[in-house]
């Protein structure tokens, strides 16, 4: 069995039939109890208890190839049916069908068309497979897609709560790998979310299968596009920033979904899950998701990073394939590697995604484990470091050119009172930048493992070269004062303090260029 995919403007009709037992007699879209009559056409509901007896479709035989059997799941723009090819008997299919109101709306009719061709382009065994697209007598148009057998992962997420770290990790990954093989077509499926992925087989050990591809893009597909920049499409808890804003989006979008996706699954929340769609949005747009370790603290600070990079508000921070994130996961994979189908497509060169020896995962688990602890103290220790390098740096600074002002010589220094006022007017100074850094990092960064390991990484580099780079020039000026020119007086000249400030400085400034320039 297959799912339907409720858009935003779709009536309250999708669902079981416990959440929406009423149905129109007229044009077969479902409501809740407490409906009397249809808004559409204001028929009186009836109660849809043997409803599928009722369907008008079971028992015909559409294409002279398909005879429906029985109806296996609804939403709000169509239903599906269990199939049996007439020739062959043994063999089932799926047939989605389009609620008649549907089926006179051409951009309907367009994205049914776009669903079958790009999942037909996608060959991959974790994609649900699409044999044919036709209409029947009425000119209702129909997809037929294998029949799943099994679960789909909402509805398993819904029962279980959680996942295991291992089983969790294994359907992401072979979520990663149908993704992969849509991106390589050039497909985009823009509506991740677990209500799209269809477990198949053992529970225990299922088989992933990628479905609904209604809203998904097509690069350089020709005709006209079915949407614009500025038309929002997908689901908002698994909407990625850009999506929501509304803007043309690729892949990346994709992997921000399946990063969402493992959340849940770690979890038992969704990142993102407001009263209204609107709220929902505007939480997507601009907070961070709680922490997932403050949701469940079983699980590794490595993997949260995982997740956290993988939902980065900029796609640019984001891992930029589905490779890059399958690899990743890859360490947390308990299960046994899968053997290559000979229907798989060859997959380009790209990051290796095979699982890693058991010595050689331990030691990547282990270093990376390190990495994430050590974020938020190095963090610390680097402010502290480069707030009182500055601090010391200005003060010197200043001093030197006042002194420099006054002729320079040994005996040239300040007074008391004009020690203490510069040091406490640099103090103050610096404070209130210090507080706003503080207060930005406490509430963007410290909860973010992904962005601590950037930040420390971003900022241990300039304060090392700098603090190096003063050091080693001071360590210079007293050999040459003292050695080479021997008057160790001369160390006192005020210009020197200027020109290891400096040097300082352009060191910081250069390695952070540096820094910049490698992360573009």
């Amino acid at each position: 069995m297959t799912s339907l995919s409720t858009s935003a403007n779709a009536p309250p009709s999708s669902g079981s039939d416990n959440a929406t037992p009423k149905v129109c007699p007229t044009c077969g879209v479902r409501y809740p109890a407490e409906f009397r009559v249809c808004p559409r056409d204001a028929a009186t509901l009836d109660d849809s208890v043997d409803d599928a007896l009722r369907d008008d479709l079971v028992g015909k035989t559409l294409n002279e190839t398909y005879t429906v059997m029985r109806v296996v799941g609804e939403g709000g723009m169509g239903r599906v049916y269990e199939a049996r090819h007439t020739r062959i008997s043994s063999k089932r299919f799926a047939i989605k069908m389009l609620h008649p109101e549907y089926a006179r709306q051409p951009q309907v009719i367009s994205r049914f068309q776009r669903e079958a061709e790009a999942a037909a382009a996608v060959q991959s065994p974790y994609v649900v497979t699409v044999f044919d697209v036709h209409r029947t007598a009425e000119g209702r148009p129909f997809l037929v897609n294998e029949f799943l057998e099994g679960k789909e992962l909402a509805d398993y997420l819904t029962e279980v709560g959680k996942m295991k770290i291992g089983p969790a990790v294994r359907i992401v990954r072979q979520i990663c790998k149908a993704l992969a093989a849509a991106h390589a077509k050039g497909v985009v499926h823009r509506d991740m979310k677990p209500e799209n992925v269809f477990l198949t087989g053992d529970l225990a050990m299922p088989t992933a299968k990628v479905i609904d591809f209604g809203i998904s893009k097509v690069d350089d597909a020709p005709g006209a596009a079915l949407t614009q920049t500025g038309m929002i499409m997908g689901t908002p808890s698994y909407m990625a920033p850009e999506q929501a804003r509304g803007e043309r989006v690729d892949h990346r979008a994709d992997i921000y979904a399946v990063g969402a996706i493992l959340y849940c699954a770690l979890t038992g929340s969704r990142p993102f899950d407001r009263n209204d769609p609107t709220a929902t949005l505007t939480a997507v747009l601009t907070e961070d998701p709680p922490r997932p370790r403050s949701l469940e603290p079983s699980i590794p600070e490595p993997l949260e990073m995982i997740i956290q990079r993988a939902m980065a508000k900029e796609p640019s921070h984001r891992y930029q394939t589905m490779e890059e994130l399958d690899a990743e996961l890859a360490l947390y994979d308990t299960s046994e590697p899968e053997p290559r189908e000979l229907s798989s497509p060859v997959v380009q060169p790209g990051p290796r995604t095979s699982l890693p020896s058991a010595p050689r995962a331990a030691t990547m688990q282990l270093r990376q484990a390190q990495q994430v602890s050590m974020a938020r103290p190095l963090i610390l220790l680097l402010s502290v470091l480069g707030l009182f390098w500055v601090a010391g740096g200005l003060i010197t600074l200043v001093t030197a050119i006042i002194r420099l002002s006054r002729g320079g010589t040994v005996t040239d220094n300040l007074t008391g009172l004009e020690a203490v006022l510069l040091a406490s007017g640099i103090g103050f100074a610096l404070i209130t930048p210090a507080l706003i850094g503080a207060r930005h990092v406490r509430r963007n960064v410290w909860n973010n493992s992904m962005k601590s390991v950037d930040l420390a990484d971003n900022i241990r580099r300039p304060i090392v070269v700098g603090l190096c780079a003063y050091g080693f020039a001071s360590l210079l000026v007293r050999v040459v004062e003292a050695v080479v020119l021997r008057r160790a007086a001369g160390v006192a000249w005020p210009m020197w303090d200027v020109v290891l400030f400096a040097i300082g400085a352009v060191g910081a400034a250069g390695a952070y260029l540096l820094l910049r320039s490698e992360s573009r």
